[in-house]
């Protein structure tokens, strides 16, 4: 009976200690190549909040390299470059508890978690659904 227990609770730690793909962390910071995985809330009759419509793999990378440039490269082989930067004065974008990052004239609030990067939209909106959030995962 003691053999079986042990046997138990050594399968039970294995599992639980097994690391997933989103354990993972390739790099830190905001540079490097993340993928878009989900979209949660937002427009285009993803007004509810919880809601979430997930992405294959690929359908948009986007490349954040330390110059100031931020790299879309979608699944059609479209490429569009735009400027981002961190602005200096944080507070002036009091809709958000997040660090902003602005992506062209666009704000967004940002948080890296493990190896993933959520872009909450923080900018002005006059319709009534709520802003959506962009989950990216990181690449190797």
């Amino acid at each position: 009976m003691k053999e079986t227990i042990l046997m138990m609770l050594a399968v039970c730690l294995f599992a639980a200690c097994s690391s997933s793909d989103d354990d993972e962390v390739f790099g830190t910071g905001l540079s490097g190549k993340w993928d878009l995985v989900e979209v949660q809330d937002g427009p285009d009759g993803m007004c509810v909040d919880g809601y979430t419509c997930q992405y294959p793999s690929g359908t948009v990378v986007i490349e954040l390299n330390g110059n100031g440039k931020i790299v879309f490269n979608y699944e059609d082989g479209k490429v569009e470059t735009l400027d981002y930067s961190l602005p200096e004065n944080q507070k002036q974008y009091g809709g958000s508890t997040l660090p902003v990052l602005m992506i062209g004239e666009v704000p967004f609030g940002y948080a890296i978690e493990r190896n993933r990067l959520k872009l909450h939209y923080c900018g002005l909106y006059l319709c009534n659904h709520i802003p959506a959030t962009f989950v990216f995962k990181r690449t190797k």
